[in-house]
């Protein structure tokens, strides 16, 4: 007894230990006892887990479609560019689809003349609206002098004012300065066809009997010096008498838009319409 009670600590824990090790050798050979503790855990924590997961999974579809959205941002932005570099190509190629026609249309005027023509781009125009000028890129160096034709396929332009080293000044037909001896095509009456302060043609000096009325197409008559004979100036919208009635006047409307010239043809005074455009 005496010997128990000197060492009851050390025999009451190797009694612990042993009795321990028992259990815990019993709980791993036989099932597990049910824990009612660790039910109702379960039930309680179950509704969170729900919660938890429906959120999880909310998140994660917001941040799939996040990247889509930012995925689909950038493909739209390069489908953009790549539709604005076509839109541009596209302008491009129909730019030089007209410009091939224009010079096509100057070409085909170019072999029906004989002698001397040289084509020239418009590179500037007179901002007052009283004189009528425009100003081509070809000058002396290419052969131009004053008094020289200025046409295009549609017909008459006008004809070169003054002329420096490398570009020309050209009146065109409207310039109250200019013009051009004329017939009408259907009687062969003839006048002159000058041009107005008022920006419009006119065809002065035409007899009292001549046959001239509205639509008929007035020609160059090649008899000024200046411009070959059959090009078209333009087209009878108005009939009157001046003068007392001595002589007739008629408003001619021009077969050109000269506000819309970029390519013209320069011809010689000496120079002859083998075959006058239709």
């Amino acid at each position: 007894m005496e010997y128990l009670r000197r060492n009851r600590i050390l025999l009451s824990s190797a009694g612990l230990l042993l009795c321990s090790l028992l259990l815990v050798s019993v709980s791993v050979r036989s099932q597990p006892a049910r824990d009612p503790v660790g039910r109702l855990l379960l039930d309680a924590m179950a509704p969170f887990q729900v919660v938890f997961g429906w959120v999880g999974r909310g998140v994660g579809r917001v941040w799939s479609g996040y990247i889509d959205v930012v995925d689909a941002h950038e493909e739209n932005a390069d489908l953009r560019g790549r539709i604005a570099a076509l839109e541009g190509q596209l302008l491009r190629y129909g730019e030089l689809e007209r410009e091939n026609a224009r010079l096509a249309g100057l070409l085909s005027l170019r072999d029906g003349i004989q002698g001397t023509a040289l084509g020239a781009r418009v590179i500037g125009r007179d901002p007052s609206p009283v004189a009528m000028t425009l100003t081509i890129d070809r000058g002396e160096r290419d052969g131009l002098r004053r008094g020289m034709a200025v046409v295009v396929p549609q017909g008459v332009v006008g004809q070169i004012a003054e002329a420096s080293h490398t570009a020309s000044r050209v009146v065109l037909l409207t310039d109250h300065n200019s013009g051009i001896d004329a017939i009408v095509q259907r009687s062969r009456a003839r006048g002159v066809v000058k041009g107005g302060t008022d920006g419009a043609c006119h065809m002065d000096y035409l007899s009292r009997d001549a046959d001239i009325q509205e639509g008929d197409r007035i020609l160059t008559s090649g008899l000024d010096g200046t411009f070959p004979k059959g090009l078209v100036i333009g087209e009878v919208v108005e009939v009157g008498h001046g003068h007392r009635g001595l002589l007739q006047n008629a408003v001619v409307r021009p077969s050109v838009a000269l506000d819309r010239l970029e390519e013209v043809l320069v011809v010689d005074p000496s120079a002859t319409v083998a075959e006058p455009p239709a």
